[in-house]
């Protein structure tokens, strides 16, 4: 299979909103590139999620192409309550933000939606205000009220965020909202469930402890926003099946010059564990009011598939944009151009923790077998994304089809670097598994008669046990 050939290898996540959420509109993204959508619990009913969940499957059946589904849960939001219009903050001026948020607040005194505020904060610490563009000092605390001088001045408004950049917070990950959002999201048939405000592995482990308890467990992709999950990334990798560098909120709570060198070692990081990494926040964002880039933004892009990444993700260019579909199409064409550059991705790393296992070993000589014999596919048949998932891990030349018989499955591995997904009929033996894949790659016009594949499955099908067979095959032309 040559480049020009070659699919997209960088999968692309859409967050749907007003602008993307109809019939026509969420076939059209689909067909454009979209592979996963993003579904933001931030906003919206249950009702409406539901009823968008549905117009995306059956978008998806009209387009041929499996979407996976990420829920992105809103984790705690930290807010200012209701202001009286819109209120102008002086360089050097005092504010007192309260802790209550019982009143309509002007410029000498205005409320917080965070009860603890006064309790994790500190005198001297900063305070943030509507994404970084007011900046606050904490000057004094009494009781619930904290007063602070004005660094950098600005207007800000109701529900305008807070972020508390020094501070140690308190709350809990999930809210009473993300767990009745999260039993929602798993009974509706999401894929992946996105975890805000991860500061260690333990709120990773109390999400999965959550699911097992509602009786579905789905990968969880955390999301590295804050500090905190920063110093502690390692440990946060290792418990997570994936994570994303959400660089927007990073950008907030962090000095914005140490966010690109944090996305780069946690993209390495986590490659490095053969997890799922994901790149968001503005990588297109001016396409939201003009129809091309920024050459800044393509370079972005383009680093971002340089540095090895499963996805990148779309917000608000797809949400509420006025070109959401120019946008997943420009994403596309910019990613597929990025994967053509010469020595485009790193040499795949070696992780013990994959390759002494017997599915990892399967997988990475599925990849030297098929780097030695120029193989034109490799084909991995899973119950659980495993086999597809560790081959994509090595970054192969050549195609990798995902092969599976449930629609749950096959949406999983649309998330996977690489991987095209594929349904097929449950085999009864190696036979009928060879037969399957010939006839979804031949009839689909994925792949020619005489091509190379290697296939790598579990024998028997029938037993629970990871990927242990490996099986070289010449598509026969059928008579």
């Amino acid at each position: 299979m040559t480049a020009e050939t070659q699919p997209r290898r960088t999968k692309i996540i859409c967050t749907l909103g007003p602008a993307s959420n109809g019939d026509d509109q969420l076939e059209a993204l689909i067909r454009a590139g979209m592979d996963v959508a993003r579904f933001n619990f931030s906003h919206g009913t249950h009702e409406d999620h539901q009823k968008v969940y549905d117009r995306l499957r059956a978008a998806e059946g009209r387009a041929k192409k499996p979407v996976a589904v990420l829920q992105d849960l809103q984790g705690p939001k930290i807010r200012l309550g209701k202001l009286d219009g819109v209120v102008e903050l002086e360089l050097g001026g005092t504010v007192v933000l309260s802790a209550n948020n019982d009143f309509v607040g002007t410029r000498p005194r205005m409320p917080t939606t965070y009860e603890r505020l006064a309790r994790d904060v500190s005198v001297g610490e900063r305070i943030l205000l509507a994404d970084g563009r007011v900046a606050l000092r904490v000057q004094s605390i009494e009781v619930n009220d904290v007063t602070c001088k004005v660094e950098v001045p600005g207007v800000v408004s109701s529900s305008k965020g807070i972020n508390l950049p020094g501070s140690r917070l308190s709350v809990p990950s999930l809210t009473e909202k993300d767990l009745a959002d999260l039993e929602f999201g798993l009974k509706m048939g999401v894929d992946y469930v996105a975890l805000s405000f991860v500061r260690s592995s333990l709120d990773v482990d109390n999400l999965r402890e959550h699911m097992r308890r509602l009786g579905r467990v789905v990968p969880i992709i955390s999301k590295i926003e804050k500090p905190e999950a920063v110093e502690r990334l390692v440990p946060i990798v290792e418990a997570s099946d994936g994570i994303m560098v959400a660089r927007g909120d990073l950008g907030v709570e962090m000095p914005p010059e140490q966010v690109p060198g944090i996305q780069r070692r946690a993209l390495r990081l986590a490659r490095r564990h053969g997890k799922i990494t994901v790149v968001a926040t503005q990588m297109l964002m001016s396409m939201t009011k003009h129809p091309r880039p920024t050459h800044a933004e393509v370079s972005d892009v383009a680093n971002a598939v340089f540095d090895g990444t499963d996805a990148v993700m779309l917000s608000d260019e797809t949400a509420a944009g006025d070109f959401p579909v120019k946008a997943v199409e420009t994403m596309a064409a910019l990613a597929h151009a990025a994967q053509d550059a010469p020595e485009c991705y790193d040499a795949p790393e070696v992780v013990e923790a994959i390759s002494g296992s017997h599915a990892g070993a399967i997988c990475r000589a599925a990849v030297l077998t098929a780097s030695q014999l120029k193989a034109d596919a490799i084909v991995g048949y899973t119950r659980g994304g495993l086999g597809p998932r560790l081959i994509a891990h090595w970054r192969p030349q050549c195609e990798i089809l995902g092969c599976a018989t449930t629609d749950s499955e096959v949406r999983r591995m649309a998330f996977y670097w690489g991987v095209r997904p594929l349904k097929i009929p449950p085999p009864a033996s190696v036979e009928g598994l060879v037969s399957a894949v010939e006839n979804a790659t031949v009839d689909q016009g994925i792949l020619p008669h005489g091509a190379t594949i290697i296939i790598t499955s579990k024998m028997p099908f029938t037993e629970a046990q990871p990927t242990n067979m490996l099986k070289i095959h010449t598509i026969e032309r059928r008579r």
